[in-house]
């Protein structure tokens, strides 16, 4: 009797030890989970940061590349520059260059120009013209008389890259009431609130606004 006692706590003991043993490889395990986790965790936010980074390195770059660049609406369509394959037309530039000196009474030339042509039509049904010049000081000089051709029903801007044109939209449409004005300057984006202070709408601020409804 006292050995059959003896045998079944033998392997009692036996049956403890391996459980503690168990519990360590389980607590071993748990951990190697937790550390897994979190280099999982820590891999995660790196290529969240390196996809950050590489989406502003490539809307920077894309802006960059239309330094030269203005957009122009409120020119009148003219027959001339009609052309089935979309391609550009020296046409634009010319009426583009006539218009902008008869307001501004500058003396741009076709040489100051390297392409122009149409884009495709807008809501209001006219087609506005996008137009390199071969100098980013000559865009300058346009985009300074930019009061001026408004006030004769011509518009130039910026040829921002879609994302920053959207983020531009946002600001000027999202917060009406707050946001007295908006404008870019060599792709940055400000604008003015209702206080009359000016604020810079930083890369980081970017999904703020694109997120508000």
């Amino acid at each position: 009797m006292y050995k059959k006692i003896e045998i079944l706590e033998a392997r009692l003991f036996e049956k403890e030890i391996e459980n503690d043993t168990l519990k360590k490889d389980v607590k071993n395990l748990n951990s190697q989970v937790n550390i897994q986790s979190e280099e999982n965790t820590k891999l995660k936010a790196e290529l969240a940061n390196q996809e950050y980074n590489r989406r502003r390195s490539e809307n920077d770059s894309n802006q960059y590349s239309r330094s030269n660049n203005i957009i122009l609406s409120g020119i009148d369509h003219s027959t001339t520059e009609i052309d089935p394959n979309g391609t550009p037309l020296f046409e634009s530039a010319e009426i583009s260059i006539a218009k902008i000196n008869s307001i501004t009474k500058k003396s741009l030339t076709l040489e100051d120009v390297d392409i122009a042509h149409r884009l495709k039509r807008s809501p209001n049904g006219k087609k506005d013209i996008i137009l390199r010049f071969k100098s980013r000081m000559t865009r300058n000089r346009v985009l300074r008389q930019s009061k001026l051709l408004r006030a004769k029903g011509v518009y130039v801007r910026e040829n921002l890259t879609p994302l920053n044109h959207e983020v531009f939209m946002s600001v000027k449409r999202k917060m009406s009431d707050e946001v007295k004005s908006v404008w870019s300057r060599n792709g940055a984006i400000s604008y003015k609130d209702a206080r009359d202070v000016v604020h810079r709408v930083e890369w980081e601020d970017y999904q703020h606004w694109l997120d508000i409804p």
